[in-house]
């Protein structure tokens, strides 16, 4: 009979077979059974920024345990990574006819649905996943001080002008509200990606309206709204699914109201203030600091008794401009390709060239246990308090306090 052997697994490459996923991120998670998570697109200008992500990563000690997730197996095969791997779940067309697909489709929709997928399915087989854009620069390794926010905050997500920025996201198995809200995502995603025609179940000022119909799919508009959602315990559409659907600098159909106009605008900047209201403050101590008795504040969006969305702390995650104080820094105000390269060569951390040996021996790390089914179990709660106490006995500093 057929055999679907390990070295068959590699060979295709594909996410998707039986017990692909996890055993790919075993084979680079850290001692704490954390995963660095990164995708790539075809074009010389993604893979350039990807091998400039990855020497990026190297400077401090994390490259290895990088898991990349690619747009095909033909992809993979001329990127030469031993960690690269594709989904032949990945949409190869559009998978109905929108407004958004019309005017933007190319290959990034492809990743929309599958990392946000990809993450739940790792955390929910107990790993701790960082998932992360490529337009970034890696200045200290950002897992010690996730390790201190772990307690409190299973999900840790990079502040944005709206909410959070969809780039870098960290979630690690927390309770099962974080594990839902990631799930949440992920359906929402592909629920608009291609059934648009619920659109009017969802948003009833369109149910006046003929198709094609906006049916916005990016990850971030969808996952602000999710964590609203999870706050407030209360199911909402109206930031990533309603405003898109009104009229605005993208959705010209001149049939649609304008948004500022329609009462859903009015409640959902009410949803923001009360979600915002609910935001409890936190401190945590940076471990990179070299006077060592720095802390930083955050703030955590509560989603259950003993669970947050943490906002991460500029000096974790931040945005433009670069300062050497931050772990990582995200170029995603840098719009385009050239101005991305050329932030990146001012610094002089441009290397599209990558490492002249990127390829990285598989070293699994057994520190947490594996179930029956393969999956990782770890005690996060157990390892923020060793992390904790062990800033403390070392330095006059509540490393998490709020």
């Amino acid at each position: 009979g057929f055999n679907c052997t390990p070295n068959l697994f590699f060979m295709l490459r594909d996410l998707e077979a039986p017990g692909a996923l996890v055993q790919a991120a075993k084979q680079v998670a850290t001692a704490h059974f954390e995963v660095i998570f990164m995708a790539t697109g075809p074009d010389s200008t993604s893979l350039q920024m990807l091998n400039n992500s990855l020497v990026s990563a190297a400077g401090v000690k994390l490259r290895q345990h990088v898991l990349l997730l690619a747009d095909s197996l033909e992809t993979c095969e001329a990127v030469r990574d031993p960690h690269c791997y594709w989904s032949s779940r990945m949409l190869v067309q559009p998978p109905s006819d929108t407004i958004v697909t019309r005017k933007f489709w190319d290959w990034r929709f492809k990743f929309y649905f599958i990392k946000k997928l990809y993450i739940a399915r790792l955390v929910q087989s107990g790993f701790g996943v960082l998932q992360i854009d490529t337009d970034t620069i890696w200045q200290h390794d950002p897992f010690p001080m996730l390790r201190l926010m772990a307690a409190r905050s299973s999900i840790v997500v990079m502040k944005d002008i709206g909410l959070a920025n969809a780039g870098i996201i960290f979630a690690r198995p927390g309770s099962a509200d974080a594990q839902r809200l990631l799930d949440d995502v992920a359906w929402r995603v592909q629920l608009l990606q291609n059934h648009p025609e619920v659109i009017p179940r969802l948003v009833p000022f369109t149910k006046a309206l003929r198709p094609p119909f906006y049916a916005n799919s990016d990850d971030q508009s969808l996952l602000n709204d999710v964590i609203v959602s999870a706050v407030l315990r209360n199911a909402t559409f109206l930031g990533s699914t309603a405003r898109y659907e009104a009229k605005n600098k993208y959705n010209t159909n001149p049939d649609v109201p304008v948004w500022e106009t329609l009462p859903e605008s009015k409640l959902h900047s009410q949803q923001l203030r009360q979600m915002h209201r609910k935001g409890r403050s936190g401190v945590v101590a940076v471990p990179w600091a070299r006077d060592g008795e720095r802390t930083a504040r955050y703030t955590m969006l509560p989603i259950a008794d003993n669970d947050s969305v943490a906002l991460a702390p500029r000096a974790l995650f931040a945005h433009l401009p670069f300062a050497h104080s931050n772990a990582i820094t995200h170029l995603t105000a840098a719009r385009g390709f050239k101005a991305k390269v050329k932030a990146l060569q001012r610094l002089g951390r441009w290397h599209p060239e990558g490492l002249s040996d990127s390829s990285t021996p598989l070293r699994p790390h057994h520190s947490a246990t594996v179930g029956d089914r393969g999956e990782a179990s770890i005690d996060w709660r157990g390892m923020a308090r060793k992390w904790r106490d062990g800033l403390a006995a070392s330095k006059p500093i509540a490393a998490l306090r709020g």
